[in-house]
């Protein structure tokens, strides 16, 4: 795992595109290993409830919507983040 981490943080100095999609990985990975984005399940459980009575397929893709908009959400601010380090590494060779 430590290799894995290693890697993504040289893949931060790499190429733009190759920035950008290591900063998703480490979302991704930031929310599945962090146990802080737990408290979201009783948001999505709670939400489904109010919904009121619905089918379990319904009930799934409000879940999978939810889920993927904390994890676009947490990617796109990686994302930035990884930019911005980027070109404050870039200003401060000058």
């Amino acid at each position: 795992m430590s290799e894995l981490f290693a890697q993504l943080t040289r893949a931060m100095e790499g190429a733009p595109l190759i920035a950008l999609s290591a900063a998703l990985v480490w979302g991704i990975l930031s929310i599945l290993l962090s146990p802080c984005h737990l408290a979201s399940i009783p948001l999505i459980v709670s939400f489904i409830d109010e919904q009121g009575r619905i089918s379990t397929r319904r009930a799934f893709w409000i879940s999978l919507l939810f889920a993927s908009g904390i994890l676009a959400t947490i990617a796109a601010i990686g994302g930035l983040t990884a930019a911005a380090g980027r070109i404050m590494g870039d200003i401060g060779r000058y």
